[in-house]
């Protein structure tokens, strides 16, 4: 090979590196995060336990139906209706608000809003320099809700939940713009989204203090790829009624089509990936 040729393939290569760099860079930089509220919590986007049917709020409407049925059995055609006396009303009205205060406390719902101490994170294991290597990335920008149902958990329902995917950060700036650009695409998928389905493992009342195991199912969508995933759940409600959590899955990146750049010094990606939510939820304004 001549002199000129062997400097003209050099020149090319030096091109193209420059080139993969620029292209790892600009890949990389996204337009700041957008400002999002919790979705609210409807009847397409909330998750119970399955439960079909309701419980009628008003318990004591049968028993009172049943007693007039009673009291119109036991009536003769042949003997005139007692009349009623000031004593007998006197004595039922209690009866009747002692029964609509029950059911306004077995009815009591909090609708509670991810606040200050929530973050989102992912693991994933890799070969970097040679050595094992586990990289971990946070985000704080997560917004959802939740439904408390105090008296039956297992009414409790739960919103869309929200993770910005512009906002990961890990122990390192080149692997951020890799996990902003190539890998998520967040500058054009700027949210991941996860819509519950299902919660599993709930029931009784909720007890200040109370720590209570369950499961979330739901669809979890990266860029345009959405798949079923089950979150395992540890939570505690707090005497200040706050809700304080820990939510985790297992997902596979191929599952969702995530390619891992070729980068000098890091090999054998894993294709599982660890996800958790650590959060704390709060009545609306308390934070």
């Amino acid at each position: 090979m001549s002199r000129r040729a062997l400097v003209g393939a050099l020149a090319v290569v030096v091109a193209a590196a420059l080139a993969g760099v620029t292209w790892f860079y600009v890949a990389g930089n996204v337009g700041d995060p957008t400002p999002v509220t919790a979705p609210p919590i409807t009847s397409e986007t909330t998750a119970t336990t399955g439960t079909t049917e309701e419980t009628p709020s008003n318990t004591a409407a049968p028993a009172e139906e049943e007693a007039v049925s009673d009291g119109e059995a036991e009536a003769s055609p042949t003997e005139p209706a007692a009349e009623p006396t000031g004593a007998e009303d006197t004595e039922e009205a209690p009866e009747e608000e002692a029964s609509e205060e029950e059911t306004v406390e077995s009815g009591e719902v909090v609708e509670l809003e991810f606040s200050e101490g929530t973050e989102a994170r992912f693991s994933i294991y890799e070969d970097l320099r040679g050595e094992p290597f586990t990289v971990v990335g946070v985000t704080t920008e997560v917004v959802g809700r939740v439904r408390v149902d105090l008296s039956d958990l297992s009414r409790s329902q739960m919103g869309e939940i929200l993770i910005n995917a512009r906002t990961f950060a890990t122990d390192s700036g080149n692997r951020d713009r890799a996990i902003r650009g190539p890998i998520l695409a967040a500058e054009q998928y700027e949210f991941i989204t996860f819509s519950p389905t299902g919660i599993t493992g709930l029931s009784g009342a909720a007890e200040a203090g109370g720590e209570y195991s369950f499961s979330v199912a739901g669809d979890l969508t990266v860029r345009e790829i959405t798949r079923p995933v089950t979150f395992t759940v540890v939570a505690r409600w707090d005497a200040d009624g706050r809700l304080q959590g820990l939510a985790s899955t297992t997902v596979l990146r191929s599952d969702f089509e995530l390619g891992v750049p070729s980068v000098p010094f890091v090999a054998n990606v894993a294709d599982e990936v660890g996800l958790e939510l650590a959060f704390t939820a709060a009545p609306a304004g308390l934070g």
